[in-house]
């Protein structure tokens, strides 16, 4: 077996032996960064927001209950005068008077229970709101996730297209010292080989800066020698439809709006309610009565605001035109979404072309490789032309498995985009 065979068995070896049981998945990263991910929480806070604040509308059904209390000093109070010595008793000057005043809603059109389901679907319209930012994560997820895999990949053909050249600087060294070459082919060799080594730290510093930005997104620290399983490849998603939360927030944006135009129907009607007033103090009802004493007042009441009825109109035209704008929004998104779904499938189509042809390019290439070795060892070649050669064929491997990968990110991300989780 040559050397250029055993490199390519490894090669394929890379991508086609199974997980370690220390490796993650992307699904995984999804999980822990909406469990863990800061802007998560604002789900769970948002729920006991709605719950406080629907809590707080369902006191309409409760009656108003105040309590006042006054104290007054007035300058002159009203008298009577009559003829003779037993004229009327005169009214203090000071006075007092301590009530509770009850209301009670007996009707008004239901705006007490509008106002509770007003508040619900704000909530949801909040919850969906988080959601719709969370999606924008798990973007950022697959761009790392998958840019991980191609520096590692990367890293790895790089250290095979080292150790090759480290082998062939070996024989040429050998050769020049024979003198049966120059020495300048040794210094090609020794000049791509540094450059093969300048490329494996950029991509060791790709792989820990890569590591380091996900560990901050899922909120659990990684290893730097976690292995990242890749995606399982899909013939297509033909059943799928979009789940996407932006979906649901348009849907609960136009149910609060329906819901505020059901509350502002309400204006239109008359009020009704009971009130009463308990009060102990000095005068009372009967002014004449200097002494302190309690006394009451019930009774009913219709309220009816004339420029809430005009008004109600206007609102509700106002609210028609919100809708509008929603619907509007919610084509504009569909189009969008729709735009990028096409390109996710031409880019699914055109990556699965490219890997059969990259199968036939790795072939052919790994028998001129072990032509130009065999040349090179018989001075037929210079270094400079093997090592065009061996580039080549380091390209066309590396080439088939960034297919590989960006296939796998491509439908990861035809996922993302229809916003459902992807196949482990």
């Amino acid at each position: 077996m040559t050397t250029l065979t055993a490199v390519i068995i490894t090669f394929i070896s890379v991508f086609a032996g199974s997980a370690q049981p220390d490796s993650i998945s992307l699904e995984y990263c999804y999980r822990q960064a909406e469990e863990h991910y800061p802007t998560a929480k604002n789900i769970e806070l948002q729920d006991k927001i709605t719950k406080l604040n629907v809590s707080i509308a369902s006191t309409g059904h409760f009656p108003d209950v105040t309590i006042n209390g006054r104290a007054t000093y007035q300058s002159e109070v009203t008298e009577i005068g009559l003829p003779g010595e037993g004229g009327l008793p005169s009214v203090g000057r000071d006075q007092y008077e301590a009530s509770v005043d009850v209301t009670q809603t007996i009707f008004n059109g239901g705006a007490a229970g509008i106002r509770k389901e007003v508040e619900q679907a704000r909530g949801r319209q909040h919850m969906y709101a988080t959601k719709v930012e969370l999606h924008q994560i798990r973007s950022q997820i697959d761009q790392v996730y998958f840019g991980i895999l191609l520096s590692r990949q990367q890293a790895k053909t790089v250290g095979l297209l080292i150790d090759n050249l480290q082998e062939q600087l070996s024989t040429v060294r050998s050769q020049v010292e024979n003198g049966v070459l120059l020495a300048s082919q040794q210094h090609i060799l020794q000049a791509e080989l540094i450059s093969a080594r300048q490329d494996s730290a950029d991509n060791e510093s790709n792989i820990r800066a890569g590591f380091r930005v996900l560990s901050e997104i899922i909120g659990e620290e990684i290893d730097r020698d976690t292995k990242l399983e890749l995606p399982e490849l899909s013939s297509g998603y033909p059943s799928l439809h979009p789940q996407r939360a932006e979906l649901d927030l348009f849907e609960s944006r136009r149910r609060s709006l329906e819901k505020q135009r059901a509350l502002v129907r309400t204006k239109r009607v008359p009020s009704l309610a009971a009130f009463g007033t308990a009060a102990y103090g000095r005068p009372g009802l009967n002014f004449l009565n200097d002494d302190f004493h309690d006394y009451y007042i019930a009774g009913l009441k219709v309220r009816w605001n004339v420029w809430d009825f005009f008004n109600a109109g206007r609102q509700q035209q106002v609210l028609r035109i919100e809708q509008q704008k929603i619907d509007q929004e919610q084509r504009a998104f569909r189009r969008q979404l729709d735009a990028s779904l096409d390109r996710l499938r031409e880019r699914i189509v055109s990556i699965k072309e490219n890997m059969k042809r990259d199968r036939e390019i790795i072939e052919l290439r790994a028998q001129v490789v072990e032509e130009s070795a065999s040349q090179l060892k018989n001075g037929v070649i210079t270094a400079t032309e093997y090592v065009t050669e061996l580039t080549r064929a380091h390209q066309a491997r590396l080439s088939m498995y960034i297919s590989r990968v960006r296939l796998s990110q491509a439908q990861a991300e035809y996922l993302t985009t229809l916003g459902i989780g992807s196949k482990e």
